[in-house]
């Protein structure tokens, strides 16, 4: 159901949450901890810079930070940051046409599975990490 970037960023900003003592976390540093793909990474990092949940800076001790506060970013907004908000929005079959007048064949059981999952995804950053230092969760592996 997520993308493979849009894993690779939650990821990828958990473990920035995880080790915010340091100023800038360069995005070399991220990858190789996670086991990502540098480039691939790079250029999601750049959408999240975009979308103002990220900052960068450039030179030896450069890297990205949190431009928000982290209980302030949610997973729905990594998200829509990294893949729009079609998950949200179109119809899960892919057909333009589908809508409350005009339903595909799973159109109203999908509509308020996909309303579930807006609930579930509005979960913020601070509370995932919270919840991994308070051991809540477990044997996670970024």
């Amino acid at each position: 159901m997520l993308s493979e970037s849009v894993k690779d960023c939650i990821r990828a900003l958990i473990y920035l949450a995880l080790n915010q003592d340091k100023e800038y976390i360069s995005v070399k540093e991220i990858s190789e901890a996670l086991n990502l793909p540098f480039f691939f990474l790079a250029k999601n990092i750049q959408k999240l810079v975009k979308e103002g949940i990220l900052e960068s800076y450039r030179g030896p001790k450069g890297g990205i930070s949190f431009k928000k506060p982290i209980n302030e970013i949610k997973i729905i907004d990594i998200i829509v940051a990294i893949d729009g908000d079609n998950l949200f929005k179109k119809c899960v079959l892919g057909f333009e046409e589908c809508s409350d007048l005009n339903p595909c064949a799973i159109h109203h059981k999908w509509v308020p599975e996909r309303e579930h999952l807006k609930g579930i995804f509005n979960a913020t950053l601070y509370e995932i990490v919270n919840d991994i230092k308070q051991g809540k969760i477990k044997n996670i592996k970024l």
